[in-house]
C-alpha cells in the first residue's frame, strides 16, 4: 500500500496549490480524480527459482531432474559364496602284506647201496657191479636222509606257493615212493608228503607240494616211508645209482620269514583327500594360489622303501606334480611338497566326481640282500595335509544359497515441497542399478524397494533379474538393471512427499540350474557390486498444490491515509505471461483484529499453455486479471490488520497429462493501479 498512499500525499499537495479563481466563501468542490499508475515489470526464468545442487540438477540445460545415487548398495565377495574350510589330517597306510622271495631249490641223492644198508639187503650190496637178478623191495620208514637249508631264508611261512619234488631213478629198474619232507629241528615233524609212482629206470617223475599256511625251518629232510622195487631179470647193480631227490619252489609269498628281499613294488593305490565344504558345493577344478602338502611317514618294514607321491591331472607350468622319497627302514620321515601355482583335477574319485584331490602313492621295497625279518604287518604309515591354502580360482558348483543384502535408507525430503500440501506425480521416473561382476555363475536380484510417507508404505513391485555374469574366467561383466514405469510401481514409489526410501532384499544363488546349468567359477578377487541411481526427470502431473502464508499483520491502512483524501476505489491490472505448464490461482484472505475473516478476493495468477506431444509449453500463455475494491470491499481491506495469501496450482489439464518443467520456462508479471480519490478544496 506504500505506492498508493504516496500518490494519495502527492494528489493532495498538488490540489491545494491552484488559484482562487471562485470567490465564493465556503463552497466545497469534490473533485474525482482517476490516477493510473505503472507499477511495474517482472520476467522470471525457473532458472532463477530453482537452483541446482547434488540432487537437482539439468539434463541438457533445458529440463530439471531429480537425481539420488548412493555408492555400493550391495555387494557380495567370493568369500560369500565358498571358502574352503582348514582341512584335516587325513591318515592312511601301507601294510607289508605277503612278500615274493626268489624261488628256491635243494637237492639229495639217495643212494643203492644206502637204502640196502638202511633195510638189511645184503644181496645188493653182494652183487655190487654184477650182473644178477634184482631182488623185490617193499620197505617202510627208511629213515630220514639229508639235510639243511634254503639260502635266501632261514626260516619262513608260507600264503602261497608251492614246493614240488622230483624223483630221478637212476636204478635199474621201476621204482614207487613216498617221501615226507620234514623238519628235521622238530623231532622230523612232517611238513608236506609225497608220492612218486612208477618212476622207471632212468625217468623222472614230479609231485607238487602246496604251501599255503606251511613254514619251512632252516633245516629239512627226506623221510622216506615207503619204497618198492624189484625185478625179475637180471641188471647191473651198482650199489653207487642214487634216486635223486630235487626240491623246487614255484610263486613263494610269505607273509613271516627271516629272508632276503629283492627290489619289489609292494603297494600302487590312489588316496583322496576330501576338499568338501561341508555344503551342497561340488569342487571340480581348484587352483591353488598358495598350497603346501605336508606328509609324514613312519615305517617299520625291515628294508628302505622308495615312495613315489603324484597328483594325477595336476598342472603345474605344463607338466604332472609328482615326487620321489626315500623312507629309511624303522624311520619317521616328513617333508612337503609345494604346490604354489598348481592346477588339481577332482574329479578323478569314481565313487564321487568331484571335491576329491588324487594322491597317487607307489610304494617299491628296496632289497639290500642282506637277511632281515619280514612280517605281514609291517607296515608304512603316512599322514597328510593341506596347509596355507590360497586358492586362485575355483570352477564346479557352488549350491543353491540366499544371501541378504544389508538394508539402507536414503532420505527423499525436498525443500521446496515442505511448504506445500499436495503432491507431485513424476510421470517416467527411473532406478537403475549399474552391476559390475567377476563371479562366474547366475545371481537373480529379488530387490526390496519402498518409499514411506505419512506412515504409508509403497513398494516397488518390479522384477527380480538376473544380474550379468562372466562366462569365461578372469573377465568382469557389467550392465544395468533399470526398474521404470513399465515393469514396476515406480510411479506411486516417487509421487511426492515423501519421507525416504528403503532398499535391501536377497539375491538367489542358483536359483535355476535347468536353464543355466551348473558351470561355475570364481577367482580370489572375484566380486559383485551395485550402485543404485534413481532419477525423477520433471515430467511430472500435480495437483491440490497449495501453499499458505502471512503476508502482513498489525496493519492500519486507513490511519495512514490523510483526512483530505477519500479513496474512493480501488483496481489492480495484472498480466501474468507464462510457458510454464502449471495453472496458479492466490486467494488473498483479509482478517480484523480479532482473526475474523472480513474479506476474500481470488486472483488467477498463471494460466498453462497447452504443451506439446513431449510436455513441453513452447509458447507463453496470458491471462489478465483485473481486481476493483470499492465500497464495502475497500472499507473491509482498509481496516483489516492481517493478510494471508493461499496460493494452488495444478500442471495442465488438471494434472492429468504429463508436463516437463524446464530451465527456460518463464513467468513474466506486469502489474498497474488505478486509484480513484476525492478530494474536499477549501476556496478562500
Amino acid at each position: 500500500m506504500k505506492s498508493p498512499l504516496f500518490v494519495f500525499a502527492l494528489s493532495s499537495v498538488l490540489f491545494s496549490c491552484q488559484p482562487d479563481t471562485v470567490g465564493v466563501d465556503d463552497i466545497d468542490i469534490i473533485a474525482n480524480p482517476l490516477i493510473a499508475v505503472p507499477i511495474g515489470e517482472i520476467n522470471l526464468t525457473m532458472d532463477n527459482l530453482l537452483t541446482p545442487d547434488d540432487s537437482l540438477i539439468y539434463d541438457d540445460n533445458t529440463t530439471y531432474k531429480l537425481v539420488v545415487a548412493q555408492d555400493s548398495v550391495f555387494g557380495i565377495s567370493v568369500n560369500d559364496l565358498i571358502t574352503l574350510p582348514a582341512q584335516s589330517p587325513s591318515t592312511s597306510s601301507i601294510s607289508m602284506g605277503t612278500i615274493g622271495v626268489d624261488n628256491v631249490s635243494l637237492s639229495n641223492g639217495i643212494t643203492l647201496g644206502t637204502v640196502a644198508n638202511s633195510a638189511n639187503l645184503t644181496a645188493i650190496s653182494a652183487a655190487h657191479n654184477m650182473n644178477a637178478p634184482f631182488p623185490a623191495i617193499a620197505e617202510t620208514n627208511l629213515g630220514v636222509f639229508g639235510g639243511g637249508g634254503f639260502g635266501s631264508f632261514t626260516s619262513a611261512s608260507f600264503s602261497a606257493g608251492s614246493l614240488d619234488l622230483s624223483l630221478t631213478n637212476n636204478w635199474p629198474v621201476p621204482v614207487t615212493l613216498n617221501v615226507d619232507l620234514v623238519d628235521k629241528t622238530n623231532s622230523n615233524a612232517t611238513i608236506l608228503s609225497y608220492v612218486l609212482p612208477n618212476v622207471p629206470a632212468g625217468g623222472t617223475v614230479t609231485a607238487a607240494g602246496d604251501l599255503t599256511g606251511k613254514s619251512l625251518p632252516n633245516n629239512i629232510g627226506f623221510s622216506i616211508t615207503s619204497l618198492t622195487s624189484g625185478s625179475s631179470t637180471s641188471a647191473l647193480i651198482d650199489t653207487t645209482d642214487a634216486l635223486d631227490l630235487l626240491i623246487s619252489s614255484q610263486n613263494l609269498q610269505v607273509y613271516s620269514a627271516v629272508t632276503q628281499i629283492a627290489t619289489q613294488d609292494i603297494s600302487s593305490d590312489t588316496q583322496y583327500v576330501d576338499l568338501s565344504t561341508g555344503g551342497s558345493e561340488e569342487l571340480r577344478e581348484l587352483r591353488f594360489q598358495t598350497a603346501s602338502f605336508d606328509f609324514e611317514f613312519t615305517s617299520s618294514l625291515a628294508e628302505d622303501m622308495e615312495l613315489t607321491l603324484g597328483f594325477p591331472g595336476s598342472d603345474k607350468n605344463g607338466l604332472e606334480v609328482d615326487t620321489v622319497i626315500t623312507i629309511a627302514s624303522g624311520q619317521t620321515t616328513t617333508g612337503s611338497i609345494n604346490l604354489n601355482n598348481t592346477i588339481l583335477d577332482l574329479t578323478t574319485d569314481p565313487s564321487q566326481a568331484h571335491s576329491k584331490l588324487p594322491v597317487a602313492v607307489t610304494a617299491k621295497m628296496i632289497g639290500s640282500g642282506n637277511l632281515v625279518t619280514v612280517d605281514s604287518s609291517d607296515a608304512l604309515s603316512m599322514e597328510f595335509e593341506m596347509t596355507n591354502l590360497q586358492f586362485g580360482h575355483i570352477k564346479g558348483y557352488f549350491g543353491t544359497q540366499q544371501i541378504v543384502i544389508d538394508p539402507g535408507n536414503v532420505p527423499l525430503a525436498i525443500d521446496f515441497l515442505e511448504n506445500f500440501e499436495g503432491a507431485i506425480s513424476f510421470s517416467d521416473p527411473s532406478i537403475s542399478m549399474d552391476i559390475t561382476n567377476s563371479i562366474g555363475l547366475p545371481i537373480e536380484l529379488a530387490l526390496d524397494f519402498s518409499s514411506f510417507g505419512d506412515g504409508t508404505t509403497f513398494p516397488l513391485n518390479g522384477p527380480n533379474y538376473v544380474l550379468p555374469y562372466p562366462t569365461v574366467l578372469g573377465n568382469t561383466e557389467t550392465g544395468t538393471l533399470v526398474f521404470d514405469n513399465t515393469n514396476s510401481q515406480i510411479v506411486d514409489v516417487f509421487t511426492l512427499p515423501k519421507d525416504s526410501i528403503s532398499y535391501g532384499g536377497n539375491v538367489n544363488v542358483n536359483h535355476d540350474t535347468t536353464t543355466f546349468g551348473t558351470q561355475n567359477f570364481v577367482t580370489n578377487t572375484s566380486a559383485i557390486s551395485g550402485n543404485l541411481l534413481m532419477e525423477l526427470p520433471f515430467s511430472i502431473t500435480a495437483s491440490g498444490l497449495t501453499f499458505g502464508d502471512t503476508l502482513a499483520q498489525e496493519l492500519d491502512l486507513s490511519s495512514s491515509i490523510p483526512d483530505s483524501v477519500a479513496i474512493e476505489e480501488v483496481t489492480l491490472h495484472m498480466l501474468n505471461t507464462t510457458t510454464l505448464p502449471l495453472n496458479a490461482t492466490i486467494e488473498l484472505k483479509f482478517y480484523d483484529e480479532s482473526w475474523v475473516l472480513v474479506h476474500s478476493e481470488t486472483l488467477s495468477l498463471l494460466e498453462s499453455g497447452i504443451p506439446n506431444s513431449n510436455g513441453i509449453v513452447t509458447s507463453a500463455n496470458a491471462v489478465s486479471t483485473d481486481l476493483a475494491l470499492e465500497g464495502a470491499a475497500l472499507e473491509a481491506v482498509l481496516s483489516s490488520s492481517a493478510i494471508i495469501a493461499e496460493a494452488s496450482m495444478e500442471t495442465y489439464d488438471g494434472g492429468t497429462t504429463p508436463v516437463k518443467l524446464r530451465t527456460d520456462a518463464t513467468i513474466g508479471i506486469s502489474l498497474g493501479i488505478d486509484i480513484k480519490v476525492g478530494a474536499n478544496i477549501d476556496i478562500l
